[in-house]
């Protein structure tokens, strides 16, 4: 029998610290799990436990010793019981009465059915005893505090009373009695110490969680607030090329995209992504930056930085535009050209000036022969062509402030073609205007494009073929997919540009014809810069030339 004793002890006190061990690697879910949700997981234990008793009951095995003092009693209390946990997980699921009550209240209807199953199974023999550590652990999850400790000392004295009486009704030793039934008691009131020290903890956890969740949220909504804010073009990209993060600015310099969300970067940004490949193949996790055109317009300057110490981890992309610090810059350069025609004026044109005028007297001679005269006429000619020269420069120093208006793009280009066929003789089959949408609106000064407009047109009218009436002159633009910026595309069916041309295209001075000065396409790149466009030439695959303006922060 004492045998028996030790081992049921050894079993219960294994029981109890396994009991214990669970309750402690579960605080993540006691304390973020709804009270409700755990009070129907008890009530479904309990509905579990009475259908084990029930099966207890019709089992006729000698290995299960319940209700081997009373099976009469043990068979009324175990229906009842049954009862009672349908009941309790109706009621559970409608949370009617409320959770305090339900937990409290059911608690002490399994600890008096607990007691009831001890009593007619002969005590605590019959090994059910430690079931009496899970109903005295529950109300820490409805009331923790005092009342569960009180309901843990109450059970273990009621326990030993019961257990004394049983044993003083089969005629066995006291002692022996209080050895089976103190070992459990001591175990419930160490299981309700733990548990309360375990709550409290756990208790003050969960606020120490709370608050700090409260401030990394408050701390992301900052961090959100600022990124919004900012003037630059913030976009966080996933490890798969997603995009998870877009401010404001982001999105108006990718050309406000559409549910953009989740969606490959290079759906949006082909451009973009080729960098951000190339920046994880060969770059990361070192910071780069790279200059590039998104569709093939609007200029950006593109910063990658990775987000995490693990290659590979998600990327911050920083964009700018430059067309800022290029409007900034080509301020500089207008002021200080502005210095170097005031002193070509002063040092260049007033000897030059007198140098015509000598000129222009000495062919009233009468004395002149020939030779003279044809030296004379080269003074003239050459000095109208570096007088050309000097208020070509002028006109575009002083020409540093555009007065920039909004345009209807297709209705001021046809009205401009229509005086530009006028003037040069052409006829209205030579040249098309295509402009989609038809509504694109431009911010740029009139003035400046009517000149810009001119030279590209004039020189196709010039250069592309030997006589006019071959040319064939195509104006198109439009706004790309996915971006903010309005291009015209002035386009020739001529001979094309050579590729030593191209690289010195846009040089002060450099021109291919013995009449021209070089400073065309040079003033009307000058001037796209002071209105914040942009002007290139495309080579063509098939023979012709194609000048694009782009025009930066052009408004649909």
């Amino acid at each position: 029998m004492q045998s028996g004793a030790r081992t049921t002890s050894a079993t219960q006190q294994q029981t109890v610290k396994t009991t214990v061990n669970t309750l402690e690697q579960a605080a993540p879910f006691f304390l973020h799990e709804d009270p409700w949700n755990l009070l129907r997981l008890y009530h479904v234990y309990r509905l579990a436990l009475s259908g084990a008793l029930i099966l207890a009951m019709v089992s006729e095995s000698n290995l299960i010793m319940l209700g081997t003092h009373d099976f009469l009693f043990f068979k009324w209390l175990t229906s009842v019981y049954l009862l009672i946990a349908i009941v309790s997980n109706l009621t559970s699921y409608f949370e009617w009465p409320d959770l305090t009550t339900q937990g409290v209240g059911y608690v002490l209807i399994d600890i008096l059915v607990l007691f009831g199953i001890l009593y007619s199974s002969g005590g605590v023999s019959a090994g059910v005893g430690v079931l009496l550590v899970i109903p005295v652990l529950i109300p820490y999850i409805c009331s923790p505090g005092y009342v569960s400790i009180l309901l843990a000392a109450l059970t273990g004295m009621g326990l030993i009373g019961m257990e004394v009486w049983l044993g003083m009704q089969q005629g066995q030793p006291v002692s022996s009695s209080l050895s089976h039934s103190g070992i459990i008691a001591l175990f419930i009131m160490l299981a309700s110490w733990l548990g309360d020290r375990w709550i409290q903890k756990a208790s003050q956890m969960a606020k120490l969680a709370n608050r700090r969740g409260i401030d990394l949220a408050n701390m992301s909504q900052l961090n959100q607030s600022i990124l919004d804010r900012l003037e630059s073009g913030i976009l966080v990209i996933e490890n798969s090329g997603s995009i998870r993060h877009m401010n404001a600015a982001g999105w108006s310099l990718l050309g406000s995209p559409g549910n953009w969300r989740s969606k490959p970067l290079k759906v949006f940004a082909p451009e973009l992504d080729e960098h951000y490949q190339h920046w994880l193949s060969s770059i990361s996790p070192r910071t780069a930056s790279f200059d590039l055109r998104h569709q093939q317009a609007t200029e950006l300057r593109a910063r990658f930085t990775q987000l995490g110490r693990h290659s590979r981890q998600t990327t911050m992309i920083n964009l700018e535009d430059t067309s800022e610090q290029r409007e900034k810059v080509q301020g500089v350069k207008l002021a200080s050209l502005g210095q170097l025609t005031a002193s070509i004026a002063h040092e260049i044109r007033n000897p030059l000036g007198a140098i015509s005028h000598a000129a222009q007297l000495m062919t009233e001679s009468q004395n002149l022969d020939k030779a003279d005269t044809r030296l004379l006429q080269i003074i003239q000619s050459n000095a109208k062509r570096m007088n050309l020269t000097i208020e070509s420069v002028l006109n575009l120093s002083r020409k540093k402030n555009p007065n920039r208006e909004r345009l209807p793009l297709k209705g001021w280009l046809y009205s401009f073609l229509r005086d530009f066929i006028l003037q040069h003789n052409l006829k209205e089959k030579q040249v098309s205007l295509f402009i989609e949408p038809a509504d694109l609106m431009i911010e740029f000064d009139p003035a400046h494009l009517h000149q810009i407009m001119w030279n590209l047109c004039r020189n196709a009218v010039k250069y592309a073929h030997d006589t006019p009436q071959k040319l064939q002159l195509d104006i198109q633009g439009g706004m790309p997919s996915h971006s903010r910026d309005v291009f015209i595309n002035v386009i020739d069916n001529g001979r094309g540009m050579p590729e030593a041309s191209r690289q010195r295209l846009f040089e002060p001075f450099f021109t291919t014809s013995t009449k021209g000065t070089g400073l065309g396409l040079f003033m009307s790149r000058e001037l796209c810069l002071s209105n914040g466009a942009t002007l290139e030439y495309s080579p063509l695959p098939t023979d012709g030339s194609c000048f694009r303006i782009v025009f930066s922060c052009a408004q649909h």
